[in-house]
């Protein structure tokens, strides 16, 4: 299979040319003529390599270099910067931003095959044999406002962490059994004060940086630990709109950083297909949907439902419908008849406990940790067994 490369320049010529020899030799290429394309290409396309021309109008060179860098699915990436400039300054530049070699326009075609070559050779001896499995990445998604989103993503993930280890694992270090709950919505964010934690905007911290500027250890070190062994990436709990939004490149490299450091990360995404949900909901090994059994709610489920499947493309299977009643109405919607109104099957029914849930909000501790025998704790338990085998 031939080789694929990204060319990117703004100057039309230039990757004409650029694409001309390096098709002659066999390559198959890859255009874009501004950073905020080829970034989106490196992503999309998975190229071999990336020829990348210093002075773009709208992202430059070294900064979409750092972005490549920055990001774990494109960290690897062999990157051939060239440009008009010939200062050594500028060859400093390109090398601080990640640039693996550097070529000074005008471009003569046998230094810039012998480049190419050289590149691919040198990253096909460095690559690892293989990469390691995907990282176990669920995403919490309301029906609608209210419906105990981030209380379900909470315990489960509080259950999750406290969980034994399958025998298979046993001997295995405990410390792979990393499980990480990260808020992705910049306000009204409960699970840190859920969970006892101190307030500490961790979520914020990180979309203050340029995402070229992030890196996977300056992500980790905004978690916080709770008792259970839980870390968690947590935000404000100021009103929606009165604190920066998250932006969907920020949300995308928190889940690539974290879901390569975790055994399991969960995502309180709230509710709706807002930008950062379109962009991290394809990311997610599974989805879970939370809902209340009653008219709004399965109305607005079912119009998710098919959102997601026919604009995002996830394939019912991969999404799972847990139903959270709130109060112990004789006339809310059965099982039966919600699993028949949605064409989809419940996995789980959280009971409702208002006293066990007042106490959980004055303690600021997860019903998981208290009165373990009870019907709602061992329910929350059994959902975590059953998303276990799902995924």
């Amino acid at each position: 299979m031939a080789k694929k490369i990204l060319v990117v320049d703004d100057d039309i010529q230039t990757l004409k040319l650029v694409g001309l020899v390096l098709d002659r030799k066999g390559y198959e290429i890859i255009a874009a003529q501004e950073g905020k394309t080829a970034l989106e290409k490196a992503r999309a396309e998975d190229p071999d390599l990336v020829v990348l021309d210093i002075m773009m109008p709208d992202i430059d060179g070294y900064e979409v270099s750092r972005r490549l860098r920055a990001d774990p699915d494109t960290a690897d990436l062999p990157i051939l910067m060239f440009t008009a400039k010939s200062e050594v300054e500028d060859k400093v530049a390109g090398f601080e931003a990640g640039a693996d070699d550097f070529l000074t326009k005008p471009i003569h075609p046998q230094e810039l095959l012998s480049r190419v070559e050289a590149l691919l050779l040198r990253s096909a001896r460095g690559r690892p044999a293989e990469k390691p499995a995907t990282p176990n990445v669920v995403g919490f998604l309301g029906a609608k406002g209210g419906v105990g989103t981030t209380t379900l993503a909470v315990n489960a993930a509080v259950a999750l962490a406290e969980r034994d280890p399958p025998p298979a694992q046993e001997e295995q270090p405990q410390d792979n059994h990393v499980v990480v709950l990260a808020e992705m919505r910049s306000g009204m964010a409960t699970a840190a004060f859920q969970l006892g934690l101190p307030e500490h905007d961790g979520l914020g911290q990180v979309l203050e940086k340029p995402i070229g500027q992030i890196d996977a250890a300056f992500i980790q070190a905004q978690l916080d630990e709770h008792q259970s062994g839980l870390l968690v990436l947590g935000s404000r709990t100021e009103p929606l709109g009165a604190v920066e939004p998250v932006s969907p490149d920020h949300a995308e490299l928190i889940v690539r950083h974290l879901g390569a450091m975790a055994s399991y990360l969960f995502l309180d995404l709230g509710v709706g297909l807002g930008e950062v949900n379109q962009r991290v909901l394809p990311r997610c090994r599974h989805v879970v949907i939370a809902l209340e059994p009653d008219n709004v709610a399965l109305a607005l489920a079912d119009k998710l439902l098919s959102q997601m499947n026919h604009t995002l493309n996830i394939p019912r299977h991969k999404i799972s419908l847990i139903m959270i009643k709130r109060n112990r109405s004789a006339t809310s919607f059965t099982k039966e008849t919600i699993e028949e109104e949605l064409k989809h099957n419940l996995v789980g029914m959280i009971p409702p406990a208002p006293e066990l849930a007042f106490q959980s909000a004055s303690q600021q501790s997860p019903m998981v940790k208290m009165h373990l025998d009870s019907l709602v704790v061992r329910q929350y338990k059994a959902f975590v067994e059953n998303l276990i085998e799902t995924l």
